[in-house]
């Protein structure tokens, strides 16, 4: 099916006081953002990403068929309609929030420092059963992202559930004015991207951008000041969590392997994911499938049959060891809660806990890498491994603790940390996605088959 046309791309931009796009119209395939990839008879939007400027492959992407472009200097040797404008960034933006009214259905957006991945596949899990969801894939949550997930929408969707993160004041609000959520989700407020926001304060103000003018907003019980600052910008606010909330389950528990069960009356939650933390993600998800009309039976049925996200706390049993590689990303907050699942675990196999860089804390990094630290060589840890600014922490917060192994980076990290591991051992990755800590996988699985 076809939606687009010269005259719907001029309709979504808006003519400029010195410059009228062009019209008509001729069907437009779609759009594109990669000159390598731009189908026949699509759109391509010049995207300047720093590295590689968009507006240096235009003859590229008409020669692969690009019936059209998007840019922000005048080409006026191209065969092609050329559309001009002062910011083709703003522009992608502007393009899929015309394609998102024309569609209209509802949308779910999700923010938050922690867990907006792993809640947006927890909410797509719980409606899938009831609805046609199309949801963002990846972690394609930015400017570029989120306005690429809304352009892919097709026709036959009932709901789109869209992840916007954030690393600057005004990020959010710019995504929720592309997005235009019926419901936001803001799933946690903590320490995160501190370089551009500042201090939690400030973090809580841009994610809680997410709420002005939608219908429902819901947040985490955990955390009030949350539905504090959604209420006079949603027209409803609903609470989830495990002991109180709007939303709360009769009953819950967590097994000592960390696999937690929701209980309502005569249904039972057991989502693939571990850790309490995940079973207030999963609460979170409920609370969206509730304002759907999704019964607890069916939004169970879901979940339950969800695939475990990779490198968010995925479990894994190599030999006799068992590896927790929740090595995606990290902040202080996701941090304590991995270490919480390895803290909890019973019997007396060995623990070991690797940690890798919390990027983008700014001024505060050197503090929030020693507290991670010190929580970690609290958690009653055999084992705790630092690479990057975590061995230069445990250094400060431990420097005789026998438990301790540090390196600057993870190549020099297995050396000194292989000796020292049984083949029983539970260990846990963590760290931020730049530091990719998940190359120790093979090695581990090399060491631990028999």
């Amino acid at each position: 099916m076809i939606f687009w046309t010269l005259d719907r791309v001029a309709a979504a931009i808006g003519d400029s006081a010195s410059r009228r796009h062009p019209r008509g119209s001729s069907d437009l395939a779609g759009i594109s953002t990669d000159s390598r990839k731009v189908g026949k008879g699509e759109l391509f939007v010049a995207l300047d990403g720093g590295q590689f400027n968009g507006h240096d492959y235009i003859d590229a992407a008409v020669g692969n068929g690009a019936a059209a472009v998007l840019v922000s200097r005048p080409f006026d040797d191209l065969q092609v309609p050329v559309f001009v404008v002062p910011d083709t960034l703003v522009a992608l933006g502007q393009l899929a929030n015309y394609y998102r009214r024309a569609w209209g259905g509802p949308v779910v957006m999700v923010a938050g420092s922690n867990g907006k991945t792993t809640t947006k596949d927890l909410i797509s899990a719980a409606l899938s059963r009831a609805m046609k969801v199309h949801a963002t894939t990846g972690n394609l949550n930015n400017r570029i992202g989120v306005p690429l997930t809304l352009l892919s929408i097709p026709p036959a969707a009932e709901i789109a559930v869209v992840e916007a993160g954030t690393n600057l004041p005004g990020e959010v609000a710019t995504l929720r004015d592309i997005i235009d959520p019926d419901i936001s989700v803001v799933t946690s407020v903590g320490e995160e991207h501190l370089e551009g926001l500042g201090d939690l304060a400030g973090v809580l103000k841009e994610e809680a951008a997410a709420f002005d003018g939608v219908r429902i907003a819901i947040t985490p019980a955990a955390q009030p000041e949350i539905a504090e600052a959604a209420h006079g910008k949603a027209r409803e606010v609903i609470t989830a969590g495990l002991d109180d909330g709007d939303l709360r389950p009769d009953s819950w528990s967590l097994s000592p392997e960390g696999i937690g069960t929701l209980t309502f009356e005569d249904v039972s939650v057991t989502p693939p994911l571990r850790g309490a933390h995940n079973l207030r993600n999963t609460m979170l998800a409920l609370a969206v499938a509730h304002s759907c009309g999704v019964s607890d039976e069916v939004a169970a049925a879901g979940i339950q049959a969800m695939p475990v996200p990779r490198m968010r706390v995925a479990w894994e049993q190599i030999g006799k060891a068992t590896l927790v590689n929740d090595a995606y990303n990290a902040n202080p907050g996701s941090a304590r809660a991995a270490i919480d699942i390895v803290r909890s675990l019973d019997g007396d196999r060995q623990r070991v806990i690797v940690l890798g860089t919390m990027r983008e804390l700014g001024s505060e990094s050197r503090r929030c890498h020693d507290e991670i630290a010190a929580y970690a060589l609290d958690s009653g840890a055999d084992i705790v491994a630092g690479i990057g600014e975590f061995a230069e922490s445990l250094d400060r917060v431990a420097p005789a603790d026998p438990r301790t192994v540090t390196s600057p980076d993870v190549g020099g990290l297995w050396p000194a940390l292989e000796p020292r591991l049984k083949p029983d051992a539970v260990i846990l990755l963590k760290a931020s996605r730049g530091v990719r800590l998940e190359q120790l996988v093979p090695q581990l699985s090399t060491w631990a088959k028999p």
